[in-house]
């Protein structure tokens, strides 16, 4: 989600760029300083409108971004709220990394809060909602609570509390809970799929994600659940009738228009299909560390033996990295989205070994492609266990498109180094 000032529970998606985020006008007005805050509004001259942002350019953007504006068109006074602000202050850093980051809500002048969003080409679409005098000034009243110092702050959590689930939770209250009994029906598809159509422009993030998160965000959700993002909360509110105090039934929403229609690509509907790309890069990076195997078996003493121990050691490099921060993320911190991993079966911190066992390789230590062997032999043990676990109930984690990646670099490296491990055993090149 956009955001911009204090610090918590962060998604992994922040682990691959934290951007330089703008402020808008961080001015955090008090319940008093607005008509409706201390009482001064009267529930016929008030409009509330939600604001729905599309995505931008950076990564926390990827997800969209949503608002919710209170108007006094009486005293001609309005601001928007927004809960997607975070800080980079002292404590950041650490609170990001174990989980912890605090975001908090604000509230800004609109004219202002819309012209940066359309100075970033980011698509703004309002929708008025259509509630009684009574359940707009109390739904207004809530708003301005919401960013007294006092309450202002929460633990973000991506899925559960975020900028989006927020709002959809002051729209819920203000009619009566009607919002949540609506939508508890089962969602079109699960956290994952979400996630990975909205990381889709950016395919290594997409890969990075998906190889992170285990399977909590795999299980059944319900429509209320796909309304941690903007594009569903609005999609859900454009669709939903309730009953109004009276016994009417009446749409929720009454009007609605594109304010900026931004010049970029819309967020694919479905879920892409990326996994032969990565099947395809997987064989083609494997096929290249049996070809430089070959070719150290025809000609020992050239450079093909420095070229398949530095590659031994960027393999180390490109499974030990990512495996050591799963690693780290899902014993010592609180992303509960880390915890259990699959994952670890194929990519962890051992894989290290061979950044130390291909660098000697490489610098003509020819004995150490024992050291390789060992590794690459446990490794496809290790391997072949988890694809027989993948057959009981528990070990049910979508990670198809991380084994079409891994699995043949797995067993090329494991193919490779069998190869040449028998060659230079043999007399012709012990010397």
């Amino acid at each position: 989600m956009n955001s911009k000032i204090k610090s918590i529970k962060w998604h992994p998606v922040f682990l691959f760029r934290i951007p330089v985020l703008l402020i808008i006008i961080p001015i955090v007005l008090s319940a008093a300083s607005v008509p409706w805050g201390d009482g001064r509004s009267r529930g016929e001259d008030l409009k509330i409108k939600l604001v729905t942002f599309g995505p931008g350019d950076d990564i926390p953007s990827y997800w969209g971004h949503v608002g919710i504006i209170v108007e006094d068109v009486r005293l001609q006074r309005a601001k928007i709220y927004n809960y997607g602000l975070f800080s980079f202050g002292d404590g950041m850093l650490v609170n990001f990394l174990m989980g912890r980051l605090v975001f908090s809500g604000g509230a800004f002048s609109v004219p202002s809060y819309l012209n940066f969003y359309r100075k970033q080409n980011r698509e703004i679409r309002i929708a008025t909602l259509d509630l009684s005098a009574n359940k707009k000034t109390e739904l207004a009243a809530k708003l301005a609570r919401s960013v007294l110092p006092e309450n202002r702050e929460y633990l973000y959590h991506h899925y559960d509390d975020n900028c989006a689930t927020r709002i959809r939770d002051y729209i819920d209250s203000a009619v009566d809970g009607q919002f949540h009994t609506v939508y508890e029906k089962p969602g079109r598809m699960t956290l994952r799929d979400h996630t990975r159509r909205y990381t889709a422009r950016d395919p290594w993030l997409e890969m990075g994600l998906d190889f992170l998160m285990n399977d909590e965000i795999d299980r059944p959700i319900r429509v209320w659940d796909e309304m941690f993002l903007p594009d569903e909360l609005e999609q859900a509110m454009l669709e939903f009738s309730y009953t109004d105090s009276s016994g009417t039934r009446q749409k929720l929403v009454s009007d609605y228009f594109v304010f900026y229609k931004a010049q970029r690509e819309k967020t694919p509907q479905e879920v892409p299909v990326h996994w032969p790309w990565a099947l395809l890069f997987g064989l083609l990076i494997a096929a290249l560390g049996i070809s430089l195997s070959l070719l150290m078996r025809k000609n020992p003493s050239g450079g093909a033996g420095t070229l398949f121990g530095a590659y031994q050691a960027l393999l180390g490099l490109f499974f030990g990295l990512p495996g050591t921060i799963l690693f780290l993320m899902s014993t010592f911190t609180e992303h509960t989205v880390t915890y259990w991993n699959e994952n670890l079966f194929l990519a962890h911190p051992l894989y290290l070994i061979l950044i130390y066992a291909g660098a000697r390789f490489a610098y003509g230590r020819i004995k150490s492609i024992k050291e390789i062997k060992y590794f690459w032999t446990f490794q496809i043990g290790v391997t072949l266990f988890a694809l027989l676990l993948k057959f009981l109930p528990a070990f049910n984690q979508h990670n198809g498109y991380v084994l079409a990646l891994l699995l043949p670099l797995i067993f090329g490296s494991y193919l490779s180094v069998f190869l040449l491990s028998r060659k230079l055993s043999s007399k012709t090149f012990t010397g």
